[in-house]
């Protein structure tokens, strides 16, 4: 996927008209100084204008993410941060590094800095509520990525990520795709689908619907058919050993699939499965991100593996664009506005993943 420009950058270039005076014995013509002083108050007006505008623009927007060393939120944060300088704007990004009271302490520290408007990937959903009601007594205009939450008063705060349960219909269907064609419902097979939730943050547990609809919808497999396991934070090293421990509990399945709610929840369900000795062509998986790890698996030439495609830089730019709307302009933020994804697999990963 190929990322685009956003926004056409406007700005403002004060000149300075240098005023000429003659040389030696040469005589001024008798109206100049009448021309030169209309000329100078119009470039100090001018030069005013452009002043009160470039200070009318110049705000400063915070960013505070759960965990900013993963490649998403890397990512994430970059686009942040190149909207936030094509729009000659302030920008201060914490990490909370999933830690509830680091991420506290950065929203404090934030509007403590004087910031204008606020982006955040929250650590807890739980504590979106008194978040919400900080920028609101602050005044500071709010936006989620990737993870939503309500206000005080239970009503959603203006959010910008993926559609969630599409994107997961997206890979479900993929998926479903590539088991009927490898004949994985074979009489005599035993096909399981393996998900992993973290029950605290929603929106991996509606990616995960999504993946279960089309699924449901285009295969023989019934809802007995899914098993779900819990981890704390769904990265690599804490879902590999929850997976192992799944696919030794269940030695009667000859298939697994893999609906991840991200790369790392995925392939560390496949790394379980390399680890067990169940070949290649007996799973498939799904991740989600399409990041570093995914683009590994495609170079090893893994076709039981793919990954829906999004594009987390194009989720901080488009945050950033419409806060600095509602600041500059008193546009109101939408509830939702969503940036969708692609499935990209073996055949066609180096033409959906940015290199």
């Amino acid at each position: 996927m190929k990322r685009k420009s956003m926004v056409t950058l406007l700005t403002c270039t004060m000149l300075s008209a240098a005023l000429l005076s003659g040389c030696g014995n040469t005589a001024e013509p008798e109206n100049a100084a009448q021309e030169s002083a209309p000329a100078a108050e119009q470039a100090e007006e001018e030069s005013g204008d452009a002043a009160a505008e470039s200070e009318e623009a110049s705000y400063k927007i915070g960013y505070v993410s759960k965990m900013l060393t993963n490649q998403w939120f890397t990512l994430e944060n970059q686009g942040l941060e190149g909207a936030c300088r094509d729009l000659g704007l302030e920008y201060v990004a914490i990490d909370a590094n999933l830690d509830d009271e680091a991420c506290d302490s950065a929203i404090n520290n934030l509007i403590a800095q004087e910031i204008d408007a606020l982006a955040i990937c929250i650590t807890n959903q739980g504590n979106g509520p008194a978040v919400a009601m900080k920028c609101r007594e602050a005044g500071i205009p709010l936006i989620t990525i990737d993870d939503g939450f309500v206000d005080e008063e239970g009503n959603q705060v203006p959010h910008v990520g993926m559609p969630t349960v599409e994107v997961g219909e997206l890979g479900g269907a993929k998926l479903a795709e590539y088991a009927n064609e490898r004949d994985f419902f074979a009489e005599g097979n035993v096909v399981k689908v393996l998900e992993v939730d973290i029950p605290s943050v929603s929106v991996l547990g509606e990616r995960l619907q999504g993946y279960r609809n089309s699924l449901l919808k285009d295969t023989s497999l019934t809802e007995e058919d899914f098993i779900t396991v819990e981890t704390s934070d769904g990265m690599l090293e804490d879902t590999i050993p929850v997976a192992q421990s799944t696919v030794q509990a269940h030695p009667e399945v000859t298939h697994w699939i893999v609906g991840g709610t991200s790369d790392d929840a995925a392939i560390a369900c496949l790394k379980a499965f390399e680890e067990a000795g169940i070949a290649q062509e007996n799973y498939l998986v799904c991740g989600l991100g399409g990041y570093e790890m995914a683009v590994e698996e495609f170079e090893k030439g893994n076709d039981s593996f793919m990954t829906i495609v999004l594009d987390p830089y194009k989720e901080g730019y488009t945050a950033v664009e419409l806060l600095y709307d509602n600041l500059k302009n008193g546009t109101e933020i939408p509830q939702n506005t969503f940036v969708n994804g692609e499935v990209a697999t073996l055949e066609n990963w180096k033409d959906t993943i940015e290199q």
